[in-house]
């Protein structure tokens, strides 16, 4: 199987997988009981029943389940999401528009992130295989394994209450419009930035340290230092071999992030990312946006795996592609 084939038959699994998570998400949501029915029916000071079904109808809860993923696959296969529900079925924004101004506040911070943790991570896990017995070299893994130990929302509390309390310059004024062309604008996304790259890179270091360690001790190292090559010179042949399996760790650190993180550090620092977007649509039952959300997420997710596999084709042009 040539390399080009292999790369056409993971991108349509990444479509098939993709459909997959839609079905899912549409159906978990769609199953469970809206709790704003009820509610409008308690709220109705006349006709209980009326209410609740009126909230049913604006909501198209009356409708078969069948019909409505069907419907709804029709929807997103045209890049038509719909629009944002209230909770007792009020029309609101299009879906679309909404993720339009929330995804740039999440990539201002998880960009940078991302940056962040992979240079921390290459260099100090670097320096940590070459020196492994050195005082710097223990002092920086007894740091990454608190920096492992340390929930995110803790270090994220700890970043907010010194922003506010005791360094008098910094204000944590977050733009609700984020313009990407614009760096100037974007400076006080550093500062989740900083604690979500330093989260990740405490994470990160150990597998370069473990795979650098590894290949340090092979036989064309040892030869490579016969011929009185640098310090960095050798790093550069131990990270290109050692390329393949931190791609493929890197990228699974990247989409945990997604998942977990990225809701934890938009809640703790009030960002009006996706993950906010998110939470204040399950919150109000928004049924459009919910799964609006959850499809940006997992495509993201299954990019990545995507760009995985490229990166496997890229970097070792022995695998095995069968």
């Amino acid at each position: 199987m040539s390399r080009l084939t292999y790369l056409a038959r993971r991108l349509g699994f990444s479509v098939f997988a993709a459909y997959v998570v839609m079905t899912i998400s549409f159906v978990t949501v769609a199953v469970v009981p809206d709790p704003n029915v009820g509610f409008a029916a308690w709220l109705a000071k006349g006709d209980s029943d009326a209410a609740a079904n009126a909230v049913r109808q604006a909501k198209n809860l009356d409708e078969p389940l069948l019909d409505r993923y069907l419907d709804w696959v029709v929807d997103i296969a045209t890049f038509d999401w719909g629009r944002s529900i209230g909770m007792f079925g009020e029309p609101g924004a299009p879906v679309t528009l909404l993720l339009e101004q929330s995804l740039p506040v999440t990539l201002a911070y998880l960009v940078p992130a991302l940056v962040i943790s992979t240079v921390l991570a290459l260099v100090i896990g670097s320096y940590v295989a070459l020196r492994p017995t050195s005082r710097v070299a223990r002092g920086l893994s007894y740091v990454s394994y608190l920096g492992l130990g340390l929930p995110s929302f803790f270090v994220a509390e700890l970043v907010l209450f010194a922003a506010y309390n005791e360094v008098d310059w910094l204000t944590l004024e977050f733009p609700r419009v984020v313009d990407l062309t614009d760096p100037v604008s974007l400076w006080p996304y550093l500062v989740p930035a900083t604690v979500v790259g330093t989260t990740l890179a405490a994470g990160q270091l150990r597998y370069v340290r473990a795979e650098s360690s590894e290949i340090l001790g092979a036989e064309f190292v040892k030869v490579v230092r016969a011929k009185g090559a640098t310090d960095l010179r050798v790093l550069r042949h131990v990270l290109s071999n050692a390329a393949l399996p931190l791609v493929s760790l890197f990228f699974a650190d990247l989409v945990s992030t997604m998942v977990v993180q990225l809701f934890v550090i938009e809640y703790v620092f009030s960002l009006p990312g996706l993950g906010f977007l998110a939470l204040q649509a399950a919150s109000a039952r928004n049924m459009p946006v919910i799964l609006g959300t959850t499809m940006v997420i997992a495509y993201a997710g299954i990019g990545v795996n995507f760009l995985q596999d490229v990166a496997y084709a890229w970097f070792d042009p022995r695998a095995d592609f069968e």
